[in-house]
C-alpha cells in the first residue's frame, strides 16, 4: 500500500507544476533608486590576458565584411598548423553561413571561466544565446574546443558548464541526428553522451537508434535513445529558455554601438551594501519584465557594468527580482565558519533567493535559486528544490570552511518515470525506491508540520531585514485578512498521503489586543477502490481561539498551554511558538500567507 500511495503522491507532484506563458512587449524605463553612476569600462578577465586578441580581430573583420554586402573568400590556411587551421575554418564558417547583414549584427562574443579551472573560455555566440564556439587557452596559445553553427544544429547551456548540442547530416532521403552532452574539462571537451537516430525520409520511418561508447558505434533500442533524449528534449519547452540566459556570458557585438549613457545606474557589486543598492534599483524594473524581451537582450543595457562578471550579476538578479515576492530582505551572516560573513537576499517567508560570499575581499555569488525553494538545515548544509515542468530536483550542497561549495548528491525525478542519482560527479539511474529511501530518510531535514523555508528559521540564526520598509500599517492590513499555512504530515501521522492546513483569522482587534482564530484541517487521502487513479480523503476539523495583547508594540499571547507572539509582515505572518502542549501547534516558527477566500472560517 505503502508503495501505491508514494507513486500517486509523486504522479501528483510531477504533473501539479504550471508555467506561465510570458509574453513580448515594450517596456518603459522607470526611475530606479539612486546609486552610483559612471560610464561603463570593459575589462577582460585578467588571466586571458589579451590571447584571444587575434580572434577578435579576425572575427571582427569578417562580420564588417559581410555586413558591408562582401562575398567572404575562403580561408587561406597555407603555413598555418592544425591549431590555426581550426580557428580560422570557423570562424570563417560561423559567419559565411549568414544569409544577410541584419543576421551577423547578432552575433558576438563573451568570456567565462567554465570549468573554474582560473582560464576564461572565449565563447562565440548569438545574442539570443545560441553558442556558435568555444575556445580555450592552452599552453599559453587559443585553440578550439568545439564548434556548431549550421542552421540546423544546436548548441546550447544546459548549465554553466554542461552542454546540449544536436547536429544533422543528410546523404540522399537519409537523416542522421547524432546528440551530445558535454563539458569543458581543462583543455579539452568531454563528452558524457553522445547518441542518434537515422531517419528514413522517403520511408517516413526510424530506421536505428545509435550510441556512441568508447568511440564505437552501437545500436540501441528506442527505450535506451528516450531515456538518453529526455533532458535534450526537455531543454526545447520555452520555460527552459531562461537556463540559457542565465548561463551566458555578457555578449559584445562587434556590429552594435554600446555607447554608454553617463546617467545609467552602476550594477555595482564592489562590497555588501552595493549589492543591496544595485539591486534595490533592479527591482524597479521587475514590473516590466518581459521575458522574451530579457532573451533578446533587451534589458542587457540598462545599467553600466564595470566588468562582465558584474553583467553576469546583474542578469541574474534581474531575474530573481522577477521571481521573487516583494518582499525581500537580506542577512549578513558566516554560513560556514570562516570567519567572515556571507550576504544572504532572502524573501520573507525564509526562502533563500541568493548568496554572495568572498574570495580574496571581493564579493562572489556563490549561488542563486531562481525556481527554487532554498533552505537550511540544522547540520548547515544547504538545500535547493526545484518544482519545474513535469519534473522534481532535491540537490544537497555543502559549503566548507574553506570556502569549497560542493554538492554532495542531487535526486532528480523525471516526468517520464525516471529516476536519478548525482554524486561524486557521476549521475546514475536508481529505482524509484532508492529515490523515497534517499528523500524521506536523508534529505528531508526538517520536522513536520513545518516546511523546509520555515526550517531555516527555526534552525539557523538568520534573520530578515527588509530591503524595502513597508510605509503602510502591516498589522492593521493583516487583521483584516485570512491566513494559510500548509503542511505535509506523512511522517507524523504514520499516513503516507497525509496533510494539514490551518488557517488563522482575527477577531475584536483593537491597539491593545486581538483574538487569532485558528481552524486545524487534517486531510487523509487514499486510492478509491472502485477507481483507478482516483483519490477519497478523510477529513477531521478542529478550532483554537487564543487572546494577544500588546506589549510594546508586540502582540504575545499565553493561553490553552501555548505560549508565544505574532510578527507581521507585508506578504507573510509568522505565528511563533515558544511553548507549547498542543500537537498541532509544535514549538517553532510557523509561516502563513495570504489566503483569497474570507469564509473559510466558520
Amino acid at each position: 500500500m505503502k508503495k501505491i500511495l508514494s507513486v500517486l503522491l509523486c504522479f501528483f507532484l510531477l504533473f501539479s507544476a504550471t508555467s506561465c506563458a510570458l509574453i513580448s512587449k515594450t517596456f518603459e524605463k522607470k526611475e530606479t533608486p539612486q546609486i552610483t553612476k559612471s560610464s561603463e569600462t570593459h575589462e577582460e578577465p585578467q588571466e586571458i590576458n589579451g590571447t584571444y586578441d587575434e580572434i577578435i580581430d579576425q572575427y571582427t573583420a569578417l562580420l564588417t565584411a559581410k555586413h558591408n554586402g562582401e562575398v567572404l573568400p575562403a580561408p587561406n590556411t597555407e603555413g598555418m598548423d592544425k591549431r590555426e587551421i581550426a580557428i580560422a575554418e570557423t570562424l570563417y564558417g560561423i559567419v559565411n553561413i549568414r544569409k544577410d547583414a541584419e543576421a551577423v549584427e547578432n552575433l558576438g562574443y563573451g568570456y567565462k571561466d567554465l570549468d573554474s579551472n582560473g582560464i576564461s573560455e572565449l565563447i562565440l555566440l548569438t545574442k539570443y544565446t545560441s553558442i556558435q564556439a568555444i575556445f580555450t587557452i592552452s599552453n599559453g596559445k587559443p585553440i578550439l574546443l568545439e564548434a556548431n553553427y549550421d542552421e540546423e544544429s544546436s548548441f546550447i547551456f544546459a548549465t554553466k558548464n554542461r552542454f546540449f548540442m544536436s547536429r544533422k547530416a543528410v546523404t540522399d532521403h537519409i537523416e542522421e541526428y547524432t546528440y551530445y552532452t558535454c563539458r569543458v574539462n581543462g583543455n579539452k571537451m568531454t563528452y558524457d553522451a553522445i547518441y542518434g537516430q537515422v531517419f528514413d525520409r522517403k520511408e517516413e520511418k526510424i530506421l536505428e537508434y545509435f550510441q556512441m561508447i568508447n568511440g564505437e558505434r552501437t545500436l540501441i533500442d528506442k527505450e535506451g535513445f528516450n531515456e538518453l533524449h529526455y533532458e535534450q528534449k526537455q531543454s526545447t519547452i520555452v520555460a527552459y529558455g531562461y537556463v540559457c540566459k542565465l548561463m551566458a556570458p555578457r555578449i559584445h557585438l562587434p556590429l552594435v554601438s554600446t555607447n554608454s549613457d553617463k546617467d545609467q545606474p552602476v550594477a555595482d557589486f564592489s562590497n555588501y551594501a552595493a549589492i543591496r543598492e544595485t539591486y534595490k534599483a533592479i527591482v524597479s524594473y521587475a514590473d516590466d519584465f518581459y521575458y522574451f524581451a530579457w532573451i533578446k537582450g533587451e534589458y542587457d543595457n540598462l545599467f553600466s557594468f564595470p566588468s562582465d562578471v558584474s553583467f553576469e550579476y546583474y542578469n541574474c538578479l534581474l531575474y530573481l527580482a522577477f521571481q521573487s515576492n516583494p518582499d525581500v530582505g537580506y542577512d549578513e551572516i558566516d554560513l560556514n565558519n570562516d570567519g567572515q560573513d556571507e550576504l544572504v537576499l532572502l524573501n520573507g517567508n525564509y526562502s533563500i533567493i541568493s548568496i554572495f560570499t568572498q574570495k580574496n575581499g571581493v564579493p562572489v555569488l556563490l549561488d542563486a535559486f531562481p525556481f527554487a525553494i532554498c533552505w537550511l538545515d540544522n547540520q548547515g548544509f544547504i538545500h535547493a528544490d526545484y518544482n519545474r515542468v513535469y519534473e522534481l530536483e532535491y540537490n544537497l550542497y555543502e559549503f566548507t570552511e574553506s570556502g569549497d561549495y560542493n554538492l554532495i548528491y542531487s535526486i532528480f525525478m523525471a516526468g517520464n518515470g525516471n529516476r536519478y542519482l548525482t554524486e561524486n560527479g557521476k549521475t546514475e539511474k536508481i529505482t524509484f525506491e532508492r529515490s523515497l529511501e534517499l528523500y524521506y530518510d536523508d534529505y528531508c531535514r526538517y520536522s513536520e508540520p513545518f516546511e523546509p523555508y520555515e526550517q531555516t528559521r527555526n534552525v539557523s540564526a538568520l534573520t530578515f531585514t527588509p530591503l524595502f520598509p513597508s510605509n503602510e500599517d502591516v498589522i492593521s492590513i493583516a487583521v483584516d485578512q485570512t491566513w494559510h499555512k500548509y503542511a505535509d504530515m506523512k511522517k507524523t501521522s504514520g499516513k503516507d498521503l497525509a496533510c494539514s492546513n490551518t488557517y488563522l483569522s482575527f477577531e475584536n482587534t483593537t491597539d491593545t489586543q486581538m483574538t487569532i482564530s485558528l481552524k486545524y484541517v487534517f486531510t487523509f487521502s487514499y486510492p478509491d477502490p472502485d477507481r483507478d487513479n482516483y483519490l477519497l480523503s478523510d477529513s477531521t476539523e478542529s478550532s483554537l481561539k487564543i487572546t494577544a495583547r500588546n506589549e510594546n508594540g508586540m502582540f504575545v499571547f499565553e493561553e490553552n498551554g501555548i505560549k508565544g507572539k505574532l510578527e507581521f509582515g507585508q506578504n507573510h505572518l509568522w505565528l511563533i511558538i515558544d511553548e507549547s502542549n498542543d500537537p498541532r501547534f509544535p514549538v517553532g516558527h510557523h509561516c502563513y500567507t495570504n489566503y483569497t477566500s474570507q469564509d473559510i472560517i466558520s
